[in-house]
């Protein structure tokens, strides 16, 4: 007697997916689809590299993980991967995290956000970013 296999439906993505793609989204959106350290135009553009969007200070903590002052768009090879993540040159690696907060400014709000680690909403959360994606795409 011959199986026949359903395809099982696909899952809805969970909440979390779904804000942690919104925030992914609206950082290289904030940045026009360039790098912020070396203004190389992304694929969205017609440029030629593929942009990462990079927490500066992490993700564990939900305070900053979908607050777009935490983020910064880079080429997703030489800045991010190969620059920040870099663990074969931790010295190259701190470098480009120095760069990254210099740029960014935001070290001493960061600073404060780290020292609150409580509940957030995702749901809220979702209403926020989606709000910022529509507010950045009027300007455009």
């Amino acid at each position: 007697m011959k199986t026949i296999w359903k395809k099982k439906p696909k899952k809805e993505k969970s909440l979390k997916s779904r804000c942690d793609e919104k925030w992914t989204y609206l950082v290289k959106l904030k940045a026009g689809f360039k790098s912020e350290l070396s203004g190389e135009a992304g694929e969205q553009i017609g440029g030629e590299i593929i942009l990462g969007s990079h927490h500066i200070y992490g993700k564990s903590n939900y305070r900053l993980r979908y607050d777009l002052r935490n983020g910064i768009c880079l080429n997703n090879y030489s800045e991010h991967i190969w620059g920040v993540h870099n663990k074969n040159n931790p010295a190259l690696a701190n470098e480009f995290f120095n760069k990254i907060l210099e740029y960014s400014g935001a070290k001493e709000y960061l600073d404060g956000l780290l020292r609150f680690n409580c509940k957030t909403d995702l749901k809220l959360v979702e209403i926020y970013l989606d709000n910022e994606i529509k507010k950045l795409l009027k300007k455009l």
